[in-house]
């Protein structure tokens, strides 16, 4: 669907998409709120409805049933048609693939995630991002056709175009090209960035940043990375390699994931399996985990407090796996980075958890949609 495609007037076409996005954002308006809105004429705005509620994207909304009598007609409304279509948000990960379908309005309808190997092959990675996706409309109750937009979080530096210019825990994954892998099987606008980046949008649209404009967000789990909002907008950079500041030795972010690792192996006879041992044993107060978390957060702030000098953000977000220590981890942080910063800096776990990525993703593909909805070209 197109907004007024078949109108030949840019004028016809502005109004539509003016009417069609203070519907989208309100979600439900009468006719005069509508027209005081738009602050167009009212004959204009209901010529403007009259194709939009053609074209899917718009319905008259049915007075409420509730038996009370109305003096006079009742007022007209009109509602944006949330289900007028989906997005679908993919996060490929190195042992990960997960999927998000939501409607138009952001609403999650169903998520899937399978477990994949790091050795396997990318068109094998690809095909089962693709299965998943398809699963994954399927258990909203919806097909390919109804999708309006992808959007992609991959691990690895993600250009503009949507290809992974390097990818340096999955080197195999270098130059795969993701609006190619998943414009044709699902029909729609594919749009990509880099995981942790978009991991930030996801936690500034529904997470622990809503409201912050400067966000710095971290994942902190096997392998450590960053991605920055600026003033609300995703800062990628030239080459998708924004904040990729753990390249730098002196960022100890290569060593940071070691300490745990090293505690976990030195403690295997005693049955610790995952990082939740590790945070169990803090908060028993076991000496060499103690110190494990300590030496962790030593050389994970050495990082943060070099883009937060650089940035001045408002908020940290804390991600991935260790971000599931809370505070045992985020005070000795915060203690850190006040050291080391000119300004203290709020300092948060994710709310959206191992699902903040996938979120970025539905977020891209949904700012993709409201792009096409609502630009409106002199050429028509």
């Amino acid at each position: 669907m197109t907004v007024a495609g078949g109108d030949s007037s840019l004028l016809r076409r502005l109004n539509a998409a003016a009417v069609l996005r203070v519907l989208y954002e309100a979600r439900s308006l009468t006719l005069t709120e509508l027209v005081q809105s738009t602050t167009v004429t009212r004959a204009t705005v209901e010529n403007a409805l009259t194709g939009l509620v053609e074209q899917g994207w718009v319905e008259e909304v049915a007075p409420p049933a509730d038996g009370r009598r109305q003096v006079g007609r009742p007022a007209k409304s009109y509602r944006f048609r949330v289900e007028a279509g989906c997005v679908l948000g993919l996060d490929i990960g190195m042992h990960k693939v997960l999927a998000m379908v939501t409607d138009l309005g952001g609403q999650v309808l169903a998520t899937r995630q399978t477990a994949v190997s790091p050795s396997l092959p990318p068109a094998d990675r690809i095909a089962a991002a693709r299965t998943l996706g398809h699963r994954t409309l399927r258990g909203a109750g919806l097909r390919a056709a109804d999708v309006q937009a992808v959007g992609v979080g991959s691990t690895g530096i993600v250009d503009a175009t949507g290809r992974v210019r390097l990818s340096s825990l999955l080197p195999d994954w270098t130059g795969t090209d993701l609006p190619g892998a998943f414009t044709e099987p699902f029909g729609a606008e594919v749009v990509a960035a880099n995981d942790t980046k978009i991991a930030a949008l996801g936690e500034h649209w529904n997470g622990a940043a809503t409201g912050a404009r400067d966000v710095l967000y971290i994942h902190a789990g096997r392998h450590i990375s960053a991605g920055a909002l600026i003033d609300g907008r995703l800062h990628t950079g030239r080459n998708g390699a924004s904040a990729e500041i753990g390249n730098l030795p002196a960022a100890r972010w290569r060593s940071a994931p070691e300490h745990p690792l090293r505690w976990l192996d030195e403690g295997r006879d005693e049955g610790r399996e995952d990082v939740e041992d590790l945070f169990a044993a803090v908060r028993a107060n076991d000496p060499s985990a103690l110190k494990t978390l300590e030496h962790y957060a030593d050389d994970l702030v050495q990082g943060i407090a070099a883009m937060v000098l650089a940035m001045d953000p408002e908020l940290v977000v804390i991600g991935g796996g260790v971000s599931l220590a809370g505070d045992l981890l985020l005070d000795p942080l915060r203690e850190r980075l006040d050291a080391l910063c000119l300004f203290p800096v709020d300092v948060v776990a994710s709310r959206l958890g191992d699902q903040s990525v996938a979120t970025g993703a539905v977020r891209l593909a949904l700012d993709a949609v409201e792009k096409r909805l609502f630009e409106v070209s002199a050429r028509g």
